[in-house]
C-alpha cells in the first residue's frame, strides 16, 4: 500500500516519488485508505478508495459539492481529485480529530459549524433521495431479512406521514466526530462524499454514530434549549434510517470478502445496525 500511495501522489502532484514521504495512516471510514503525506515538505492527505468504495458515492457529485462549500471555509483545500477513481489529495490540517477530545467541551462549536452549513442558502448538487438511496443500496446485494423489510416499511410509512414535509438544506450527511477536526479554535468538517439536500436533523443524527446519546446532546446545543420528545424522535427517526442504510453496506462488505481481508466482522456489524434500528423504532413508539 505504501508504494501505491507514493506512486499515486507523485503522479497526481507531478513530482518525483523521492519527494513524497508517508507520515502515517489516518483512521476512520469503512471504505477508504487515507494517509497523511508530505510532498516537498508540504503536508497533504491522500485518499484511495477501497474495495467497493465507489458503489455508494458519485465522485462527480462529491467534487461539485466540495467546490460549492468553499466560501464557507469548513473544509480543507482540495488540490487534486480524480472523479473516476475517487483519489483525492487535500491540504493537511494540523489539528485534533474530535474522536480524541471530550465532545462535551465542543458541542456549541459543532452546533455552530452545522448551522453555518444549514443556514448558508447554498444549493447542493442534488437531493440525498432517502428512499431511492436505500433501495439502491439494497440492489447491490440480495440480502433483505424479514426484520429489515418490516423496519424499512415502518420507516417509509413514518417518512410519508410525518417527516417528508420538513424543509431541506445543504447537509453533510456524515457528520460524525471522525470527520471533524479542531484547529486554531476552528472546527473543520471533512469528507463530503455524501453531501446533498436533506433534513438538517439528519446531520445531528449522524453525530450519534458512536453513542446515540451524543446526538441528543448535540441537538440540545443546536436548539440552545432542551429538546421536546418530538424533536428527539426526529433525530431517532434519521438515526434509524442510517442504521438501516449501514446495515446494507455492512452486508455487502461481508459478501465481497472484506471481513476476512480486513479482519473485521462486517456480518456482526450488520446485525448490530439492524438491532439499533429496531431499538430506535421502539423508543419512538414509546415501547
Amino acid at each position: 500500500m505504501n508504494e501505491l500511495i507514493i506512486t499515486t501522489a507523485a503522479k497526481a502532484l507531478n513530482i518525483e516519488e523521492n519527494d513524497i514521504k508517508i507520515v502515517k495512516r489516518l483512521l476512520g471510514g469503512m471504505s477508504h485508505f487515507t494517509y497523511h503525506i508530505q510532498a516537498k515538505d508540504i503536508d497533504y492527505t491522500i485518499r484511495l478508495i477501497g474495495k467497493a468504495g465507489n458503489l455508494y458515492v458519485d465522485r462527480v457529485e462529491e467534487l461539485e459539492n466540495i467546490k460549492r462549500i468553499i466560501p464557507l471555509g469548513l473544509n480543507n483545500e482540495t488540490v487534486f481529485f480524480d472523479t473516476k477513481t475517487g483519489v483525492k489529495i487535500a491540504k493537511y490540517i494540523p489539528g485534533t480529530v474530535l474522536t480524541e477530545l471530550d465532545i462535551m467541551d465542543h458541542l456549541p462549536k459543532i452546533a455552530e459549524t452545522l448551522k453555518k452549513l444549514h443556514n448558508s442558502k447554498i444549493e447542493p448538487f442534488k437531493d440525498y433521495e432517502l428512499k431511492k438511496r436505500l433501495e439502491r443500496y439494497e440492489s447491490y446485494i440480495n440480502c433483505r431479512s424479514e426484520k429489515y423489510l418490516e423496519l424499512k416499511s415502518k420507516w417509509f410509512q413514518m417518512y410519508e406521514e410525518v417527516y417528508q414535509k420538513y424543509p431541506k438544506v445543504f447537509c453533510h450527511n456524515d457528520a460524525q466526530r471522525s470527520n471533524m477536526v479542531l484547529a486554531n479554535n476552528q472546527l473543520y468538517l471533512l469528507d463530503w462524499e455524501y453531501a446533498a439536500l436533506n433534513d438538517p436533523y439528519y446531520d445531528i443524527a449522524s453525530f450519534g454514530n458512536v453513542k446515540f446519546d451524543d446526538a441528543l446532546m448535540l441537538l440540545e446545543a443546536y436548539l440552545e434549549r432542551k429538546p421536546t420528545k418530538s424533536e428527539a424522535d426526529h433525530v431517532r427517526f434519521y438515526r434509524m434510517y442510517q442504521a438501516l442504510q449501514w446495515h446494507q453496506v455492512a452486508l455487502n462488505k461481508e459478501a465481497i470478502g472484506l471481513s476476512e481481508e480486513l479482519h473485521f466482522d462486517f456480518k456482526l456489524l450488520a446485525e448490530k445496525y439492524l438491532n439499533l434500528a429496531h431499538t430506535l423504532y421502539l423508543e419512538m413508539k414509546g415501547d
